[in-house]
């Protein structure tokens, strides 16, 4: 499916790309005035050294959770790893992109990567959620089941993904109103991401409320919350960049925001970095593994399982009921 996915929107992207004209009132030196030079679509010249320390990050990162993956398992976050080569990639391409300011091509290619990579962070966040309620057999405590999270959330996912590729595609047009069409499409895709990532964010907060107010057994079981936690960190990591992108997107393509480099790498490239790093060390696959799993109790499972407080209340009506049922001795 993800691989569809990025088909459908290199698709796009390209089609994009072989439409562009060449302008004809570029700038004879790009590097001079690059904010009033209309043939660069960044309307600046990305830095080499930080986009050079950036890229070799994420490449870093990247190595070391395909290591981790390779030694623990956990096939089910490959589309967090596999995204994080893509963005270390999309940095790289800044790079090319420092040597061909007015190419249309470099700037697109960089662009798909570097804008649509994290769709799969967020993937790997909707995923793991899901595989730590299910783990701990704790379904009760969120509104739906943790099979439906995973699925509900990495489709929407899936949706707004194509959203932007379309809105990216066409925002690169010669012809203004297309251009513009383009750049609200990609604002309705990135809003949309958001208001989904805040929703998970939501269900994250109520799980671990729940389980600390009800469920004091599962709230002493060790090795599971450390994970939860950096999943938690990561959600706020991800917040800052979503917010970012459309707070930047409302603004247009050539807004204060876009137009200036120090913002794309303080609340995009940092908050991605610092949400996929951390699990280098709290890589689900060591802690989700058989003799941690809390074994499946059928009175507790289903959409209509009693909570603790539920069970409580259960349990002590039947002692009163039994109570009043026995016979009493006859006098």
């Amino acid at each position: 499916m993800r691989t569809l996915t990025l088909a459908l929107a290199g698709a796009l992207m390209l089609t994009s790309v072989l439409a562009k004209s060449d302008g004809t009132d570029c700038a004879a030196d790009p590097y001079a005035d690059p904010a009033a030079d209309r043939c660069n679509p960044l309307r600046y010249v990305p830095n080499k050294a930080v986009n050079i320390v950036a890229a070799v990050l994420y490449f870093v990162v990247a190595l070391l959770l395909t290591l981790r993956t390779i030694r623990h398992k956990g096939y089910y976050m490959l589309c967090l790893t596999i995204a994080a080569w893509c963005e270390g990639l999309g940095l790289a391409l800044r790079l090319g992109l420092r040597e061909n300011l007015h190419s249309k091509g470099w700037y697109i290619v960089m662009y798909l990567f570097v804008v649509l990579s994290p769709c799969a962070f967020l993937a790997g966040d909707y995923i793991l959620l899901g595989r730590i309620v299910d783990h701990l057999d704790a379904a009760r405590y969120l509104f739906i089941k943790p099979s439906k999270v995973s699925w509900t959330f990495v489709i929407s996912d899936i949706i707004t993904f194509l959203i932007q590729a379309a809105g990216g595609g066409l925002s690169t047009s010669d012809d203004t109103t297309q251009a513009l069409t383009g750049s609200r499409i990609f604002l309705a895709g990135i809003a949309a991401q958001m208001a989904s990532f805040i929703l998970f964010s939501t269900l994250w907060a109520v799980f671990i409320y729940r389980v600390y107010r009800h469920d004091t057994a599962l709230r002493a079981k060790p090795g599971w919350q450390p994970l939860y936690w950096a999943l938690g960190f990561t959600c706020v990591c991800f917040l800052i960049r979503s917010v970012y992108r459309t707070v930047e997107l409302s603004q247009g393509y050539v807004g204060y925001l876009a137009t200036h480099e120090r913002y794309f790498l303080g609340l995009d490239t940092l908050p991605l970095l610092l949400g996929i790093s951390v699990y280098t060390w709290f890589w689900p696959a060591k802690y989700l593994v058989p003799e941690t799993r809390v074994p499946r109790d059928a009175s507790a499972t289903g959409a209509d399982a009693a909570t603790p407080v539920d069970a409580e209340v259960g349990q002590t009506g039947a002692s009163v009921g039994s109570a009043e049922s026995e016979p009493k001795p006859l006098d």
